[in-house]
C-alpha cells in the first residue's frame, strides 16, 4: 500500500493558501508528488499538461466552481479521481457531486486524519481498479448470473452493473421494491467477486431491535450483559475477506447508523461490552425498498452513511416492467420448486401462462415464487391450467375488450382510487390488519399505505377498517 502511494500524484486545489499548505504537509509523505492550485482555471492547466490521480477540490472557488471544474476536465478527458470539499452542509451539493462521478467528498471542517483515511482509500482503490482490469477480462466476459432469470433490458442491463460492480471493492447499494430479488442480486456480485471464495453473510436490519443488532453485527464480550455467559464473533469478523449483505438498511435505527459508519470510515469494529477495536476487511452490500434520500430530509437515515453506502448503485425494476421475463421465472421456479418436492415438472398452458403476465404482481418475484409453490403443492398433474391459479390472478384487471363505458360517462379517477382501495382491503385482509405487512404486499411504503388507506376509508365509508 506504502509503495502505491508514494508513487501518486495529487492536485490540491483551494483559494484558502494556508490549508493548501497545511493539506500538503499532512500528504507530503503519504503520496509521491503534489501539486497546488488557487483557482480553477488555474487546475485546469496543470490537468492538461499532467497525469494525476487524485484531484481535491474545494466547491466554492473563485471563478468556475469546484463542480464546473470537475465537470471540464471530465470533458477533457481527465481520468483522475475528485474529492470534493465543502464547508457548506448541503446534500444537494455533495449528491450532484457523488451523481457526477467524484470519489467521495469531505465536509469542512475535516481533521487531518480524516483527510489521509479518504485519500489512503481513495488511492488504493484506484490501484485495485488497475489490477483488476485483467482479472476482469479472465473472470467476467460472462458474468455468474447466480441465478438472476430473463432477458429483458432491464435484466440485461441490471446484469452489466454486476460485471462493472463486482471485480471493485465499492460499497454497492440496491434499491427496489419488496421481492424484487435484492438478495439474489447481491450474492451475484460477492459471487463474481474477487472475494468469492470468502463468506457471504446477510442480516435483515428491520427484523432485530437495535441491541440485537448491534450485538449480531459486532459480537459480544462475555458478561457484556444479562444472558452474555460467553464471547462470540458478530458478522463483521465473521464475513472477514468476504461480504456482509445489510438488508432494509433503511429501517436501521439511528444510533446504530453512526456505529456502522465508523466501521466503514475506519474498518475497525468493537464487540459490546470490550474495550479494543478489532480490525476488519468486508465488503458492504445494502439494499432497501426506501427512498433514503426522503429518509434524509425526514431525519431518519444519516447523510454521510448514505454517500458512504451509495457509492455503487443498483435499481431493481419491478416484475410488472419486465413481463416478456415473466414466463422465464414461472418456468424456472416450476423446475426448481418440482426438484425439490421430487416431482415431475408439469408444463404451464399457454392461457395459465398469459394469465400470470397479465397479472400485475405486486409482491414482484418472491410473489411469483409462492404461487408456483402453492400450484405444485395441490398436484395440478401434467399441465398447469387457469383454474388451477389463485382467485387474484383469474380476476385480475379486465382486459380493454371486457371494459364497458357507458354513455353518460363517468368519473374516472374515483373509480381508480376505489380499486386502489379495493386492494388495500383485500392485501389488511391477508395480513391479518397488519398494515406494514400489508404495505409490502403491495409494494407500498407503510407511512404511503397508511396516508392512502386512512383517506380512501373515509371516502369509501368503511371507517371501522384499521391498521396495527
Amino acid at each position: 500500500m506504502t509503495d502505491v502511494m508514494n508513487a501518486c500524484r495529487v492536485l490540491i486545489v483551494d483559494d484558502e493558501r494556508s490549508l493548501l499548505l497545511v493539506m500538503a504537509q499532512a500528504l507530503r509523505e503519504k503520496v509521491g508528488e503534489i501539486r497546488q492550485a488557487e483557482t480553477a482555471e488555474d487546475a485546469l492547466e496543470l490537468i492538461d499538461k499532467n497525469e494525476f490521480d487524485l484531484v481535491i477540490t474545494d466547491l466554492k472557488l473563485p471563478g468556475l466552481s469546484g463542480l464546473d471544474m470537475f465537470q471540464e476536465a471530465r470533458n477533457r478527458g481527465c481520468q483522475s479521481d475528485f474529492v470534493i470539499m465543502t464547508a457548506f452542509a448541503s446534500a444537494t451539493s455533495a449528491i450532484q457531486a457523488l451523481k457526477l462521478g467524484a470519489a467521495d467528498y469531505l465536509m469542512k471542517p475535516f481533521d487531518i486524519e480524516e483527510l489521509r483515511i479518504v485519500v489512503e482509500r481513495i488511492l488504493s482503490n484506484r490501484a485495485m481498479r488497475e489490477d483488476v482490469k485483467t482479472l476482469k477480462h479472465q473472470l467476467m466476459e460472462d458474468v455468474d448470473s447466480g441465478g438472476i432469470v430473463g432477458k429483458s433490458p432491464g435484466i440485461q442491463n441490471l446484469l452489466h452493473m454486476i460485471q462493472q460492480a463486482a471485480p471493485t471493492d465499492l460499497a454497492v447499494l440496491i434499491t427496489g421494491e419488496s421481492g424484487t430479488g435484492k438478495e439474489l442480486v447481491a450474492k451475484a456480485i460477492h459471487k463474481n467477486s474477487k472475494r468469492a471464495e470468502k463468506r457471504f453473510l446477510s442480516v435483515n436490519c428491520a427484523a432485530l431491535p437495535e441491541s440485537l443488532l448491534e450485538a449480531e453485527l459486532f459480537g459480544v464480550v462475555k458478561g457484556a450483559y444479562t444472558g452474555a455467559v460467553s464471547s462470540r464473533k458478530g458478522l463483521f469478523e465473521l464475513a472477514d475477506g468476504g461480504t456482509l449483505f445489510l438488508d432494509e438498511i433503511g429501517e436501521m435505527p439511528m444510533s446504530m447508523q453512526s456505529k456502522l459508519l465508523r466501521v466503514l470510515q475506519e474498518f475497525v469494529i468493537r464487540r459490546v461490552g470490550g474495550e479494543r477495536d478489532i480490525r476488519v476487511d468486508v465488503r458492504i452490500v445494502a439494499a432497501t425498498n426506501r427512498n433514503l434520500e426522503s429518509l434524509i430530509q425526514e431525519k431518519k437515515f444519516r447523510q454521510d452513511l448514505f454517500f458512504r453506502i451509495n457509492v455503487f448503485q443498483l435499481q431493481l425494476p419491478p416484475l410488472r416492467e419486465r413481463r416478456k421475463d415473466i414466463a422465464l421465472l414461472a418456468e424456472h421456479f416450476v423446475d426448481k420448486i418440482s426438484k425439490r418436492l421430487g416431482k415431475i415438472p408439469p408444463r404451464l398452458s399457454p392461457e395459465a401462462l398469459g394469465r400470470l403476465e397479465n397479472y400485475n404482481w405486486p409482491g414482484n418475484i418472491r410473489e411469483l415464487e409462492n404461487v408456483i409453490e402453492r400450484i405444485l403443492a395441490f398436484s395440478p398433474g401434467e399441465i398447469v391450467m387457469p383454474e388451477h391459479l389463485p382467485e387474484e390472478i383469474n380476476h385480475g384487471p379486465a382486459r380493454l375488450s371486457e371494459v364497458a363505458l357507458s354513455d353518460n360517462g363517468l368519473d374516472v379517477e374515483r373509480e381508480l382510487r376505489q380499486i386502489r382501495y379495493l386492494y388495500m382491503l383485500k392485501a389488511m385482509e391477508k395480513c391479518e390488519g397488519k398494515m406494514n405487512e400489508a404495505a409490502t404486499l403491495l409494494g407500498m411504503t407503510f407511512r404511503s399505505f397508511r396516508y392512502h388507506f386512512h383517506k380512501l376509508c373515509e371516502e369509501f365509508g368503511n371507517k371501522s377498517t384499521s391498521g396495527r
